[in-house]
């Protein structure tokens, strides 16, 4: 069992090693401190439309200002180029990452359940190794 631990953190190593991966941690920095008012308008309008949906949800009198502010603030935040190269980034990562899962799991049993290409598992499956 030591040997499999050994081998899953060598694994870990090179995965760390991912030049997207990189990126992904250097934008996040970035985008720390290029847009950090977009970043907390997104924060509070996120927190006020949680605000509006425990004391009422779509009920509540404020409800479409809230989602609005949500939207507006996102969009703006979303719309920003480092925040777009970001996200697409992690969404490959994210690809190969279940990617690499879903080979692992097969090698192992075609029983094992693994993500999807939308990183969802399905339900059912149980391992059924012989």
């Amino acid at each position: 069992m030591t040997e499999i631990i050994i081998k899953a953190y060598d694994v870990l190593e090179e995965i760390l090693k991912d030049s997207k991966l990189k990126e992904i941690k250097i934008l996040n920095q970035n985008i720390d401190h290029l847009y950090p008012n977009e970043i907390k308008a997104f924060e509070e309008a996120k927190i006020y439309y949680q605000k509006i949906m425990d004391e009422g949800g779509k009920y509540h009198p404020d409800y479409k200002d809230a989602i609005k502010r949500l939207s507006e603030s996102k969009k703006n935040l979303y719309e920003q180029p480092e925040v777009k190269k970001y996200l697409s980034l992690e969404l490959a990562f994210e690809t190969e990452l279940n990617e690499f899962l879903n080979e692992l799991s097969k090698t192992v049993s075609d029983h094992v359940p693994a993500p999807n290409k939308f990183g969802m598992i399905k339900k059912g499956g149980s391992c059924h190794v012989h």
